[in-house]
């Protein structure tokens, strides 16, 4: 099984998407009712079976970039992440910007960057 999640997880990288892409395809196809997962694998396999074409190249650095106007009350604008929505269960998580081996997500009380353990 872990074979061949690992040579499916390698076409999506053939393809041209970073690992980002390919995590957060993952996340947002995991159940977001509190539906038990019996099978994480097949779940995995089935949600890596198709490859989507190649992303589009980034844009070129020396063009300027496009900003929004500022704020009336000078508070930044909180962004939203392009595309669907996360599963209920993660709303309000955040990747802890420590050192782990894998993304760990926490749920921040204010506007911590690290996990407990990683403070």
């Amino acid at each position: 099984m872990r074979s061949e999640l690992t040579r499916l997880t390698a076409r999506w990288l053939a393809a041209g998407h970073p690992p980002t892409a390919v995590r957060t395809h993952i996340l947002r196809g995991l159940p977001d009712d509190g539906t038990p997962v019996h099978r994480p694998g097949g779940l995995l396999r089935h949600l890596l079976r198709d490859v989507p074409p190649s992303p589009s190249p980034p844009a070129p650095a020396d063009r300027p970039a496009t900003s929004a106007p500022p704020r009336p009350d000078d508070r930044p604008a909180r962004q939203q992440p392009p595309g669907p929505r996360l599963s209920h269960r993660l709303a309000g998580t955040r990747e802890c910007a420590g050192d782990h081996v894998q993304p760990l997500l926490f749920r921040p009380v204010a506007d911590e960057t690290h996990c407990p353990r990683c403070r």
